[in-house]
């Protein structure tokens, strides 16, 4: 599976907490039914990294684009349900029980749609939180404070997530699935530690913003 190698780094262990997620087939199953073609785990791949960069607010922009570049229509029945996915995730990103998953298909989904599942939701996180913060793109650990070493620890995350966003399924996972569905599972715990690792970086960046609009 492409996008394995960045396992060769250090991830900080953690302790998993309590869950809070919504349920992947009815959301998807919503957006279905309100006519919009829309990738699920992009969509709150971008939720998570705009909420990351922003909050609520940022986190709501982020969604309004998102329709818009995908043309998407009719999403007046699922906007509750969409507003209730900004604020679980919110509250699982800084509830301090470690409790945030990315929201992507079980166990159960084919290998494929796992892998593409979980390359868009890191897509979708880059493109959430550049949304609210592209100056990261172009940081310099140069600067040589704390908050320039939270920042590179950061950009490490986003250049990980670019490189498990082009993540795909080769013949050798198909030939040893078992190995496959190990390094999948990796990936998946590290990027839902390290969007939660992004949250607590860019806490500073957040208060900062939302006292400036006050």
């Amino acid at each position: 599976m492409r996008g394995r190698a960045i396992f060769a780094q250090d991830v900080r262990p953690v302790t998993a907490g309590p869950t809070i997620t919504h349920d992947y087939e009815t959301l998807r199953d919503s957006l279905l039914g309100a006519g919009t073609l829309l990738a699920l785990p992009e969509l709150h791949g971008g939720v998570s990294g705009a909420l990351c960069a922003g909050g609520p607010p940022a986190a709501e922009r982020w969604l309004d684009g998102f329709f818009t570049d995908h043309e998407a229509t009719n999403l007046t029945a699922v906007r509750d349900s969409l507003h209730g996915l900004v604020s679980a995730t919110w509250q699982a990103l800084g509830g301090g029980e470690l409790a945030f998953e990315p929201l992507l298909p079980d166990e159960e989904a084919s290998l494929e749609d796992q892998v593409q599942a979980l390359a868009l939701w890191c897509h979708g996180f880059l493109s959430g939180l550049g949304a609210s913060a592209p100056d990261l793109a172009e940081f310099s650990a140069e600067q040589g404070s704390a908050e320039a070493a939270a920042t590179a620890e950061v950009a490490e995350i986003l250049a990980d997530f670019a490189q498990i966003s082009r993540a795909g399924v080769d013949e050798d996972d198909a030939g040893d699935r078992d190995r496959a569905d190990f390094a999948l599972a990796e990936l998946k715990e590290y990027a839902r530690v390290s969007a939660q690792i992004v949250f607590e970086d860019l806490a500073p960046r957040r208060i900062a913003a939302a006292r400036d609009a006050h």
